[in-house]
């Protein structure tokens, strides 16, 4: 039984020899066509293979062609809050809205680079940091609410 690569790039199998065997004679296959033997690791081109050799013209064997790419392994998800960042430096608190912004754009480069570590510690500074811009416009407006308040009021009278 062996396991192969399409024409569309895509893996098929397992086959049986005789299924192969059929494939090259419809030229569905070619002896080009990439290989893994079952139980093995190793990708090769059919015609490398002993079972296949009799269907290859005397004396040609085709060139060795590298393994398929392995997989592209997937990055972890690792929010950026840039959005809320942004908010919180435009309704909140400018300061530290502003350094929320700049560990949340690090996110996305530190993902790029392969630093999964440095992007999730950047995560979480922005994080931080748009809860302090948060907390701290909350705190303000608060007091310039009471302050307002106050004086309408009539208290202005110190």
């Amino acid at each position: 039984m062996f396991k192969i690569i399409g024409a569309d790039g895509k893996q098929y199998g397992p086959v049986s020899v005789e299924q192969i065997r059929q494939w090259l004679a419809e030229g569905r296959a070619k002896l080009e066509t990439l290989a893994q033997a079952e139980g093995s690791a190793d990708w090769k081109p059919l015609g490398q293979f002993p079972e296949f050799a009799a269907t290859a013209p005397a004396g040609v064997v085709p060139p060795p062609v590298p393994p398929p790419p392995a997989a592209v392994q997937s990055r972890p998800y690792v929010p950026s809050y840039l959005v809320p960042a942004i908010l919180s430096t435009l309704c909140c608190c400018m300061p530290f809205g502003i350094i929320a912004i700049v560990f949340a754009a690090q996110v996305s480069s530190k993902l790029n680079a392969g630093d999964v570590p440095g992007a999730q510690k950047a995560s979480t500074n922005a994080r931080t940091w748009f809860w302090a811009a948060v907390l701290t416009g909350f705190i303000f407006s608060t007091l310039w609410l009471l302050l307002v308040s106050h004086r309408a009021m009539g208290f202005h009278r110190w």
